[in-house]
């Protein structure tokens, strides 16, 4: 099955197979990805980026932003 992870407001989504079982954090470090940098979605409701994906989750991301 597909796991679909996607940053909010641009172009980048990734389809990922093989990846049932691992957390959000595995996920978003195998492809390169600050954890810090982002909000988590996983199907719609905000979660940790421990939590393990299943089968056909949509992981969307929300870039933090922050200014000074």
């Amino acid at each position: 099955m597909t796991v679909i992870v996607r940053i909010i407001d641009t172009d980048k989504i990734w389809q990922l197979t093989g990846v049932s079982g691992k957390t959000i954090r595995e996920i978003l470090k195998s492809i390169g990805l600050i954890i810090e940098e982002y909000v988590i979605s996983r199907n719609g409701e905000i979660v940790s980026e421990d939590e393990i994906v299943g089968e056909d989750d949509y992981i969307t991301l929300y870039p933090v932003v922050s200014g000074g």
